[in-house]
C-alpha cells in the first residue's frame, strides 16, 4: 500500500516537471509582438518659468460718483445700470419748485432793473439838454451863478441814478445767473465718459446734497491683487502678468503699474496693482480676477500630454529601450504647460518614450517602425 502511494507521487512529480519544461519550451519560443506606426522622442529637461498664483478684484482707475448739489424729488431717471454714457449725457432730473420760483423772481427783478436803466437814461438825456440851455443862458448872464449851480447839481444827480440803476441791472443779471445755476443742478449729467456701475436712486425719491446717485467708472480697468509679503522686491513696477477674468472668459496680458508697499498685518500681504490694457464687453468693477506673477526659472521634465497613458487615477508612459522593447512605466506628474506636462518621477532625461501613435503601442511589444 505504501509501496503504491510511493510509485504514484513519483509519477506526479514527472508529468508536473514535464508539463514545467513544456511551458518554458512556449516560452522560450515566444515572438514579441512587432509595433509599427508610433513615434519616439527623448525626454528632456526644459527651462519654465514659476508663478506666484494671487487673486484679486477688478477696479476702474477712475471712479466718479455722481451727487447732487439741491435738495429735491426725483421725477426722471433717463440711464440704466451697464448702460455707457458719454461726459454731459443727462442721467437723472430733480423737480424742485423752490429753484423755479427764485429764478421767476430773479427774472422780474431783472426786467424791472432793466426798466429802471432806461429811465434813468432818459432822464440823463433830458437833464442834457436841459444843462446845454443853462450854461447859454449862463453865459449870456441871463441866469444867476446860484441857479446855473442848481442845474449843475440835479445833472450830477441823474448821471448818479442812472450809475445806480446800471449796478442794480447788474446785481439782476448776477441773481438771475445764480437762480439758473441752481436750475441747472436739478438737471444731473455725467462728469465722465464711462459706464454706469451703480444707480442707487430711484423716480420719487429724494435726492439730497452730496448723497451719491449713481458710480460712473471709466472704461480703464486694472487688478488689485494682495501678494504675499516675501515677493517684496520680485514684483517690481513694468512687470508683465497673466490676468483671468474667468466670469466674462477673458485673459490677457497686465502689467504692474503701482505697488503698495505697506504690509497688512492681519494678511502679511500687501497690494500689487495690474493695468489692463484692454477692455472687453462684461468688463468692470468688482469683477474676481486671478493673476499669475512669474517669481522664478527652474529646469523641468516635461513630456507631451500624448505620451500620456491614464488609467482611472492611475498614469503612464511607454518606454521604449535601445532594443526597441516596449515597457509600460508607472509616472508621477506635476503641472500641465501649454500642451506638456511636469514628470515628478518615474522617468529620467534622456529616456526615450513614444509620444505619438499610443493606439499601437502594445507592453512587451518592440518597435519595428518609427512613424
Amino acid at each position: 500500500m505504501k509501496k503504491g502511494f510511493l510509485t504514484l507521487l513519483v509519477t506526479a512529480l514527472l508529468i508536473l516537471t514535464a508539463c514545467g519544461q513544456k511551458e518554458e519550451g512556449r516560452h522560450g519560443k515566444l515572438e514579441r509582438p512587432q509595433v509599427k506606426g508610433v513615434k519616439i522622442a527623448a525626454v528632456e529637461k526644459v527651462t519654465v518659468k514659476e508663478y506666484y498664483d494671487a487673486s484679486g478684484t477688478v477696479k476702474a482707475k477712475n471712479t466718479a460718483l455722481v451727487s447732487s448739489k439741491v435738495m429735491g424729488e426725483v421725477k426722471e431717471i433717463l440711464v440704466k445700470e451697464g448702460q455707457r454714457v458719454k461726459k454731459g449725457d443727462i442721467l437723472l432730473r430733480i423737480s424742485s419748485p423752490d429753484i423755479d420760483a427764485k429764478v421767476n423772481q430773479a427774472l422780474e427783478a431783472l426786467e424791472e432793473a432793466k426798466r429802471g436803466v432806461r429811465m434813468a437814461e432818459e432822464n440823463l438825456a433830458l437833464m442834457e439838454k436841459t444843462f446845454q440851455r443853462y450854461s447859454k443862458l449862463y453865459e449870456g448872464k441871463a441866469i444867476t451863478e446860484q441857479e446855473f449851480d442848481e442845474i449843475k447839481t440835479k445833472r450830477e444827480i441823474t448821471i448818479l441814478r442812472l450809475e445806480q440803476a446800471r449796478k442794480t441791472l447788474k446785481r439782476a443779471e448776477a441773481s438771475v445767473k445764480e437762480a439758473e445755476a441752481f436750475r441747472d443742478y436739478t438737471v444731473i449729467k455725467s462728469p465722465v465718459s464711462g459706464v454706469v456701475a451703480d444707480k442707487m436712486i430711484d423716480v420719487g425719491s429724494m435726492a439730497a446734497p452730496g448723497v451719491p446717485l449713481f458710480i460712473i467708472e471709466e472704461p480703464y480697468y486694472r487688478v488689485e491683487v494682495p501678494v504675499d509679503e516675501t515677493l517684496q522686491g520680485i514684483v517690481k513696477p513694468g512687470m508683465e502678468v497673466d490676468v483671468f477674468i474667468d466670469s466674462i472668459g477673458y485673459g490677457t496680458k497686465g502689467r504692474v503699474s503701482e505697488i503698495v508697499h505697506r504690509i497688512d498685518p492681519a494678511t502679511r500681504s500687501f497690494i500689487v496693482k495690474v493695468d489692463i490694457n484692454k477692455t472687453v464687453s462684461g468688463l468692470r468693477g468688482g469683477l474676481y480676477s486671478t493673476v499669475k506673477i512669474p517669481v522664478s526659472e527652474t529646469r523641468r521634465l516635461l513630456i507631451p500630454l500624448s505620451a500620456l497613458i491614464e488609467r482611472g487615477e492611475v498614469r503612464g508612459v511607454y518606454v521604449v529601450d535601445q532594443k526597441g522593447i516596449i515597457k509600460m512605466r508607472l509616472i508621477r506628474t506635476g503641472k500641465e504647460r501649454n500642451g506638456m506636462i511636469e514628470v515628478l518621477s518615474g522617468l529620467n532625461e534622456g529616456e526615450r518614450i513614444i509620444v505619438d501613435g499610443l493606439e499601437y503601442a502594445v507592453d512587451g511589444g518592440i518597435v519595428v517602425s518609427k512613424g
